[in-house]
């Protein structure tokens, strides 16, 4: 599957550096132009709830939100 990337994420809150690797990957894929998903699990599924993410902050990165 060329041009395809996956990042599997399976933390949020519990694990805030992990959480934020894994979209600073999948943004970087983007921006190599490759077809990009992020795929949610277990702990991570919370991240696509309205709000949850707003307080998710690695320092030294973007906040999540």
């Amino acid at each position: 599957m060329p041009g395809k990337f996956c990042v599997s994420l399976t933390f949020a809150k519990d694990n805030p550096d992990k959480a934020t690797v894994a979209f600073v990957v999948a943004n970087a894929a983007l921006g190599s132009e490759k077809e990009t998903m992020v795929f949610l699990s277990t702990e991570a599924v919370r991240l696509s709830q309205a709000g949850y993410a707003d307080d998710v902050h690695e320092p030294g990165f973007a906040p999540l939100k």
